[in-house]
């Protein structure tokens, strides 16, 4: 029936199954309890309450004599009943109108014979539970979905089973059978839905605590695989001394909620694993003590902790994103892990509760050690776009990522292509031409690609492989003019080059402009060249981020050895003046490139000194911001008089803001250039 094996793999639980009877009456059945520790179980406190004939939610402690009208049953052995004692009560206590604190009891019961034994209880990340009426009937299975935590509280949705929740579920465990454990308590329905709510596993344990009382049974629950990571995890830490022990245990214990109280290395352990926030809140009271660290990290990456923040960690994450974040969240983790199917869903009407889901669904996505997990992308995504608290974002970022091992690299990275993404869609809108020249004068291949202000693709003009005449690019041009002029504002033409091609005069093309016919391209709007491939990503990026500092530019090389020795030596130059003869332009070109030189200038038709002074003049002191503009009014004042400097100004502007894709033609041409 379970397998070749022939395992039920519900018999831990329903070895520790109790049902909840008033002693008084003959077959009534009022909620359900778990055994959790030998001679120990819990219950719902309103389940105690509603035995005693009491108000649902009283508060007040039942005497002794009062729970001798109390009995308990234990489905595994039979129908007999049995005397408690209450040992601990956490009495319901109201809190606004969304759940209550407390509603739990401890009660102590002789367990008889040995068909009994405790379950483990630890909070997990599986979102498909299960449980069983009071009286825990086989054909009473329910399976139930968690969509989020509410507090103590899960919120709990029907699984696929035709049952529901009902009252009689009251205090009965939420199983998941996949990790053999008790993940919380069942405590309320809504009606007239089949909405209901369990006491999460956290609140069950903190109680244990208190009163003193240990789980039992979670080395007897584990696999032989799991008691390996278990030692392993109690081996990382016989580094620390009895002093550092207790002081970790002591922060482990606030950080947590539990009560202060000296624990052995075992039994650190074993709290760590039963809290799905456990193992991250290990580590973030262990940052002075790298080794023990490390060897915990490793041995709690192979555990597969269920979280990867801690309490406060998590708490200051909501608090920083606001109770309104979810689709903005749920946005950023579709830009940043486009690959993961997130089980949580979008929509205007998603609250709080829907994001603390969405933040877990991200949580339970972990990666190897060393990569950026999915949900410090996803909220770098978020900072990117965010200039009211996008550093405060960042540095929470950052704090989490060093305590879980996550390599600077890996963030670095991770944060630029966030902070690219987010300008993309802050940008204007731009209109791209990849461009290759033919064998044939004035003939090229080419592609025309309008991107709107979000970063998106609106419009494609021609395909890549035909080959097209000089009079069929200007009426394309012509054409996807037309359709960036429809937006307000626009980033305007950038020409996407191949090496040897740089020569193209592009912004003296003409395209028709209305009323006013035929008019050059780089009168009106801003053009500018960039190269179809990056060589050296990191040198670009870092020159490009220098650009504001002293040094950084204008550089101006004659040659191009001295442009090979300057830029080796100065790698804070982020802008450049070309003015090296023009057999040896195109190489100095693919030099400034190779080395991640963003910015170059440069005079088609002349070079040297003459050539400099005349440039030096266009690049002013603030040019990371003026320089693309006052390339264009230059060109705009000499309109059609090549006498003038702006008749013949090329400017290599590569933002790493957007990096281009590698099109390819299908039979790609190699080409020296020469003009447009």
């Amino acid at each position: 029936m379970y397998g070749k094996f022939n395992v039920d793999p519900d018999a831990p639980v329903r070895r520790a199954w109790a049902t909840l009877h008033p002693r008084s009456s003959g077959s009534a059945t009022l909620g359900a309890g778990v055994v959790v520790a030998d001679g120990y179980l819990l219950t719902c406190a309103h389940v105690i309450n509603a035995a005693l004939g009491r108000e649902r939610l009283a508060s007040n402690e039942p005497t002794p004599a009062e729970m001798v009208g109390v009995a308990v049953s234990f489905p595994s052995t039979g129908s007999e009943r049995h005397p408690v004692q209450l040992t601990h009560w956490l009495p319901p206590k109201i809190e606004g109108t969304q759940w209550w604190e407390g509603d739990l009891a401890l009660l102590r019961v002789a367990l008889p014979g040995t068909g009994i034994g405790p379950v483990a209880i630890r909070e997990t990340s599986a979102r498909k539970l299960s449980t069983w009426y009071a009286n825990a009937a086989p054909r009473s299975l329910v399976d139930v979905v968690v969509q989020a935590s509410m507090g103590p509280w899960y919120i709990l949705d029907p699984g696929v089973a035709p049952l529901e929740i009902q009252p009689g579920h009251s205090g009965a465990p939420l199983w998941d059978r996949e990790r053999g454990c008790v993940a919380g308590l069942l405590v309320s329905t809504e009606p007239g839905n089949p909405r209901s709510y369990a006491i999460r596993a956290p609140q069950l344990l903190r109680l244990l605590a208190a009163a003193g009382v240990l789980p039992s049974a979670r080395v007897d629950s584990l696999s032989p695989r799991e008691r390996a990571r278990r030692r392993e995890l109690i081996d990382a830490l016989d580094g620390l001394s009895d002093e550092k022990l207790a002081r970790c245990a002591e922060r482990f214990g606030d950080a947590l909620g539990l009560p202060r109280r000296g624990l052995t290395r075992e039994e650190l352990v074993d709290q760590a694993a039963d809290h799905a926030r456990g193992f991250a809140t290990l580590l973030s009271v262990l940052p002075g003590h790298d080794d023990a660290v490390r060897r915990v990290r490793a041995a709690a990456a192979r555990v597969g902790s269920p979280r990867i923040l801690a309490p406060d960690e998590y708490a200051e994450l909501a608090a920083l994103l606001g109770t309104a974040a979810h689709q903005e969240l749920y946005e950023a983790a579709r830009r940043a892990v486009p690959h993961l199917s997130l089980t949580t869903t979008n929509g205007a009407d998603c609250d709080a509760a829907d994001l603390a889901a969405l933040i877990e669904d991200l949580e339970d996505r972990q990666l190897e050690s060393g990569i950026v997990p999915p949900l410090l992308q996803a909220i770098e995504e978020v900072a990117a776009g965010r200039p009211e608290n996008g550093e405060d974002l960042r540095s929470w970022s950052e704090r989490v990522a060093s305590r879980l091992g996550v390599s600077q690299g890996a963030m670095a990275q991770c944060r630029w292509t966030s902070r690219s993404r987010a300008t993309a869609r802050a940008s204007p809108p731009i209109l791209r031409v990849w461009l290759w020249p033919g064998a044939v004068v004035d003939s090229f291949h080419y592609v025309i690609r309008l991107y709107d202000g979000q970063g998106e693709l609106a419009e494609v003009w021609t395909d890549m492989d035909t080959l097209r005449s000089r009079a069929e690019l200007c009426a394309d041009l012509s054409s996807a003019i037309n359709g960036l002029d429809r937006y307000e504002d626009s980033a305007g033409i950038e020409f996407l080059l191949e090496e040897g091609s740089f020569g193209l005069a592009v912004d003296r093309l003409q395209t028709q402009a209305g009323v006013l016919g035929p008019r050059l391209l780089g009168l009106d709007r801003v053009v500018v060249l960039r190269g179809q491939r990056v060589f050296r990503a990191g040198e670009w990026r870092a020159r490009w981020q220098r650009r504001q500092n002293p040094g950084s530019g204008p550089h101006v090389v004659h040659d191009q050895e001295s442009a090979d020795s300057t830029l080796t030596n100065k790698r804070e130059i982020a802008c450049v003046i070309a003015a090296c003869p023009p057999e040896q332009r195109e190489r100095t070109l693919a030099l400034c490139r190779w080395f991640g030189v963003p910015v170059v200038l440069w005079h088609r038709d002349a070079h040297g000194p003459q050539a400099a002074d005349a440039l030096l003049p266009v690049v002013r002191e603030d040019w990371p911001t003026s320089l693309r503009e006052e390339v264009r009014r230059c060109r705009a004042e000499a309109r059609h008089d090549t006498a003038h400097v702006g008749a013949h100004l090329a400017l290599l502007w590569e933002d790493p803001s957007w990096t281009p894709p590698q099109p390819r033609l299908s039979t790609p041409t190699i080409s020296e250039g020469g003009a447009a």
